[in-house]
């Protein structure tokens, strides 16, 4: 059997470069969204430390509390007063909702809907 030829292994070129387009929108996509998501990491830990460090967790001194710590980090997603804070007894809960439209290429955009929830 020295004669016979084995099968090739492998991609194609076509196959190889459709794989590398595939990769290549994955990643351009996925780094577009990273900083959105930071964001939203942001602001949760904005929300729980309002509600955190609030002596009397009232809901203006939260939103006080909360303005203080977007204004530091510089989050132009939400405002103050896009924060929702409830008292239900001895609960005090505070969310805030969002979108972000992310601009990809032409008509095409990408909407992220964020919502943030805590409670003390």
């Amino acid at each position: 059997m020295t004669g016979s030829k084995r099968a090739q292994r492998g991609l194609s070129m076509i196959a190889f470069l459709f794989v590398a387009a595939v990769i290549a929108v994955v990643a351009i996509v996925g780094f577009r969204m990273v900083p959105s998501y930071v964001e939203y990491y942001t602001i949760q830990s904005a929300v729980e430390k309002s509600l955190r460090d609030a002596p009397d967790p009232t809901p203006p001194v939260v939103k006080r509390s909360f303005e203080k710590y977007i204004a530091a980090d510089y989050i132009d997603s939400v405002r103050a007063n896009d924060l929702n804070v409830v008292r239900d007894g001895n609960v005090i809960t505070a969310s805030v909702s969002w979108q972000k439209q992310l601009h990809m290429v032409g008509n095409v955009s990408i909407l992220l809907d964020f919502d943030v929830t805590a409670t003390r």
